[in-house]
C-alpha cells in the first residue's frame, strides 16, 4: 500500500483518508506517553520513538503537501476546511527534509525527555524527589546546605546540555533547509504567531515591568536579606525561595497557605469550585494520575488521548499551595479539552491556540491567590486571605520577569547555538531577573528547564495566557482592575468558557480573542490589574 495520501479527489477526500491513516497513530502515541509518564519503561519509549518516525514519514508525502499548498492559494473551499487545510500545512511542511535528520531529532528529543522524567538527584547517599528539592529551598536555613540543593536542581541540566545544543543545531538545519532563519523563526511559524507581533507585545509589557519590577525586587531582597543574614547586595541565587526566581513561596505560618492544603482539601476544592462554574472535573480527576511515585515523570501536565472523548491530568501532588494551584491549572486544560464540541471535524478538536489554553488554565490557577476564593472554597480566614491575594501582584510581576528570561533565551539560543550559553543565561538573568552568576559557577542553569530542552519555542505562551487570563477577567468583572471578583459559585463563569471551548480550532487565535473578548490581545488588562509602571 502507497504511503501517499490521495490528493486528485480534492480536499475533503484528502481530509477524510488523512484522519482515517493519521488518528489512530496519534491516539496510539499519547497513550504509549502516558503510560511512560507514569513508568518511565524504556520500552515505551522505544515504541514512540517508533511512532513518531512512523508520523513524520507520512507528513513527508511532497506531493500531499504540494496539493495542500495549492488549495489554500485557490481557496473556495468550505470555512471549516479550509481551517483544517491551514493546521495541516505545517506539519507537511515540517517533513520537507532529509529523513535521516528528522529521525535524529525525534531520538535526541525522546532521549533528554527521559532523562528529565527519570533523573532524581542525590544528595548525602539519598535520592531526592523534586517536590522535596521545593521543600528544601522553602525551609533550609543553613546556607551551604541551601546551596547544595539549589545546585542539585541543575544536576539534570549537566546530564543533557550537550545534547540539548546538538538538538539545537540540528532543529536549525530543519529550519533553514525550509527556507527559515532559524529554528525558533520555524516553531513561531507553526504557532501562526508572527516575530514582530509577539515581542511588540513582550518588548511593551517589559518597559511597563521595569519600574515595578525593580521596587518588587528590592523589597524581596530586603524580606530575604533579613531571613539569610547577609547584605541584599550579597544574596545568591540560592537565597531565593525557588530554584529559578519563578515563584517566591513563603515559609512563613502568618503568611502561608500551606496548611490550607492537605491532599484531601486540594482534591476537594478542586472538584467542588469546578462543578459550583458548572464545568464539573469528577470523570477527568478519576482518569488522572495525580500522586507522585518512583519512576514517574515529577512535572504536571494535561493530555488529550482523544478529544473530548478521552482527556487525561497526571501531577504530583503534594500539600501546599503550589500544588493547590498546579491542580486547578490542570485541570483548567482538561475541561477545555472536554468541552470542546465533538461536532467539530476531528483535526479541530483541539484549544483554539496553547496560549489560549494556557489562557484558560492560569485564570483558574490564580484562584489560589483569590481573597474570595480563599474564603469561600478553601476556608481560609480573612487577614490570611487577604496577604495571599496581596502576593497575586508579586507573583505575577515574578512570573512576567521569568517569562521574559526564558522567552530572550530560547531567541539567543537558536541565533547561534555555538556560543557560550551560560554566559548568556546569566547575562539575560541579570538584565531580566536582576540575578548574579555566583563566582565560578558553571552549571548549565538554562538545560535544566525541560521547557527549554524538550518544548522549544513553547514558554512566551504562558506569557501570553496570562495577558489573555486578565483579558478574560476584564470581560466577567468589568471595570473592577484591583478589587478581586468571586468566581466560584456563578455559572456564567463557566458558560463563557464553555462558548470557547465549544468552538475548538475554528478559527485562528487572533480571530478566537477577538471574538471571546471583544478586543485584541494586548498587556493592558494585565497592566490595569498588577500595577504596572505606577506600581
Amino acid at each position: 500500500m502507497s504511503d501517499s495520501f490521495p490528493t486528485d479527489r480534492g480536499p475533503q477526500e484528502f481530509l477524510d483518508a488523512y484522519e482515517g491513516r493519521v488518528r489512530p497513530l496519534q491516539q496510539e502515541h499519547a497513550e504509549l506517553y502516558w503510560r511512560f509518564s507514569l513508568s518511565g519503561d524504556r520500552s515505551m519509549l522505544q515504541r514512540l520513538g517508533r511512532l513518531e518516525n512512523d508520523l513524520s514519514a507520512l507528513h513527508a508525502d511532497g506531493g500531499a503537501y504540494s496539493a495542500l499548498q495549492r488549495w489554500l492559494a485557490d481557496g473556495g473551499q468550505d470555512a471549516l476546511v479550509h481551517r483544517q487545510l491551514e493546521l495541516l500545512s505545517p506539519g507537511f511542511r515540517r517533513a520537507q527534509v532529509d529523513r535521516a535528520l528528522r529521525e535524529r531529532i525525534i531520538a535526541l528529543n525522546l532521549e533528554v525527555e527521559e532523562v528529565f522524567s527519570t533523573s532524581r538527584p542525590t544528595i548525602e547517599g539519598r535520592r531526592w524527589t523534586s517536590n522535596e528539592l521545593d521543600r528544601g529551598l522553602l525551609s533550609e536555613t543553613d546556607d551551604g546546605r541551601r546551596r547544595q540543593i539549589w545546585e542539585a536542581t541543575r544536576g539534570v541540566g549537566r546530564l543533557v546540555r550537550d545534547r540539548i545544543v546538538e538538538l539545537a543545531q540540528l532543529r536549525n538545519r530543519q529550519a533553514t533547509a525550509l527556507g527559515f532563519a532559524d529554528y525558533y523563526h520555524l516553531e513561531l511559524a507553526d504557532q501562526e504567531m508572527e516575530p514582530d507581533t509577539l515581542f511588540a507585545i513582550l518588548d511593551d509589557l517589559r518597559a511597563r515591568t521595569d519600574a515595578p519590577w525593580a521596587a518588587q525586587k528590592a523589597s524581596l531582597d530586603a524580606e530575604l536579606s533579613g531571613l539569610r543574614g547577609k547584605p541584599a547586595h550579597a544574596l545568591e541565587p540560592w537565597d531565593y525561595p525557588d530554584r529559578f526566581l519563578q515563584s517566591v513561596p513563603r515559609n512563613d505560618p502568618t503568611r502561608a497557605t500551606d496548611s490550607f492544603f492537605t491532599l484531601l482539601a486540594i482534591k476537594k476544592n478542586t472538584l467542588e469550585f469546578y462543578r459550583s462554574i458548572g464545568l464539573p472535573a469528577d470523570e477527568l480527576w478519576r482518569a488522572g494520575d495525580l500522586l507522585p511515585r518512583d519512576g514517574k515523570s515529577p512535572h504536571a501536565f494535561c493530555i488529550g488521548v482523544d478529544n473530548p472523548r478521552d482527556v487525561r491530568v497526571l501531577c504530583n501532588l503534594d500539600a501546599t499551595a503550589r500544588w493547590m494551584e498546579t491542580s486547578l491549572h490542570e485541570f483548567g486544560h482538561a475541561v477545555y479539552n472536554r468541552g470542546i464540541s465533538p461536532d467539530l471535524p476531528w483535526l479541530l478538536r483541539e484549544p483554539a491556540h496553547t496560549f489560549i489554553t494556557e489562557a484558560v488554565a492560569m485564570f483558574f490557577g490564580r484562584m489560589v491567590k483569590s481573597a474570595p476564593w480563599l474564603r469561600d472554597v478553601a476556608g481560609v480566614p480573612d487577614a490570611m486571605a487577604a496577604t495571599a491575594a496581596a502576593e497575586q501582584r508579586e507573583a505575577q510581576l515574578v512570573f512576567a520577569r521569568w517569562t521574559l528570561l526564558v522567552t530572550a533565551f530560547e531567541r539567543q539560543l537558536y541565533s547561534d547555538p555555538t556560543q557560550d550559553l551560560e554566559a548568556a543565561w546569566w547575562g539575560l538573568a541579570e538584565d531580566i531577573q536582576g540575578l548574579r552568576r555566583p563566582a565560578g559557577w558553571d552549571g548549565p542553569d538554562w538545560a535544566s528547564k525541560v521547557h527549554i530542552a524538550c518544548y522549544p519555542a513553547y514558554y512566551q505562551n504562558y506569557m501570553l495566557g496570562e495577558l489573555l487570563a486578565s483579558q478574560f477577567r476584564g470581560c466577567l468583572a468589568p471595570g473592577s482592575s484591583t478589587q478581586e471578583p468571586s468566581i466560584a459559585n456563578r455559572p456564567e463563569v463557566g458558560a463563557f468558557f464553555d462558548a470557547l471551548f465549544t468552538m475548538g480550532q475554528r478559527l485562528p487565535w487572533a480571530g478566537t480573542v477577538v471574538a471571546h473578548t471583544g478586543a485584541s490581545l494586548s498587556a493592558s488588562h494585565w497592566v490595569d490589574q498588577f500595577g504596572g509602571a505606577e506600581y
